[in-house]
């Protein structure tokens, strides 16, 4: 069995990832490189987090 998720639930991942990404970036420094380095940086670690979550989901799906 393969998890899927809609197109449309992906589409929603990218405004609300760059929110987080900015606003924490924004807590945490005031100049706009700094900003956007961390922004970045939260990011790709949200990404990598879900991935994993997700590569987790899909082998304890496949044991069933």
């Amino acid at each position: 069995m393969l998890i899927n998720s809609s197109w449309a639930y992906l589409l929603m991942y990218i405004p609300l990832l760059a929110a987080v990404s900015f606003t924490i970036g924004a807590t945490r420094h005031e100049r706009r490189e700094l900003i956007l380095d961390q922004a970045v940086r939260t990011a790709v670690w949200i990404t990598s987090f879900m991935l994993v979550i997700y590569a987790v989901l899909q082998i304890l799906s496949w044991m069933v």
